[in-house]
């Protein structure tokens, strides 16, 4: 009998599909079951799929030490670094982009930037970046499949489970 519920618990184990935890000295991220974590090319950026949305979530971060009174350059900096890598790789991968609606606005804690848009590659993409005294933080989710308003309700339900 102990060893049927040895070979059963091994079963529904294997067979279970865990949720992914982004945990970083900055920030966690509890991701919805179904989502698998990518090989982390360094500490400070992780990345994670979901097989079911099409989707690819990837997530970094900055520690720093900044003054308030900071936030708002740092952001505009990052927006605009940001918006340099989409034409980069716009240009290296020969696709035209659309990118809308790209802002700084302040929040509780500094400032953030977002945006999103489309290539004519079928990608959809969204980035959010926060900005604090003490770190940056990056989201930016992309998907082939999914429309735009798709990807905005799965981004909405991934950032339910950011902790900073």
């Amino acid at each position: 009998m102990r060893n049927l519920f040895v070979i059963l618990w091994a079963f529904l184990s294997f067979n279970r599909t865990e949720a992914a935890d982004i945990l970083t000295s900055a920030f966690a991220l509890k991701l919805p079951a179904g989502w698998h974590l990518a090989k982390a090319s360094s500490d400070d950026q992780q990345s994670a799929y979901s097989e079911s949305l099409d989707t690819w979530l990837t997530t970094s971060f900055i520690s720093m030490k900044a003054k308030p009174s900071d936030t708002e350059r740092i952001a505009t900096m990052l927006k605009e670094h940001r918006l340099d890598a989409e034409a980069t790789a716009a240009e290296k991968f020969d696709l035209h982009m659309t990118i809308a609606d790209p802002i700084v606005v302040p929040f509780s804690r500094g400032h953030q930037t977002a945006y999103f848009g489309h290539d004519d590659g079928g990608r959809q993409f969204r980035f959010l970046g926060f900005v604090t005294p003490y770190k940056t933080i990056s989201i930016y989710l992309e998907s082939k499949s999914r429309s735009q308003a798709e990807l905005e309700t799965i981004f909405n339900e991934l950032l339910k489970g950011l902790a900073y």
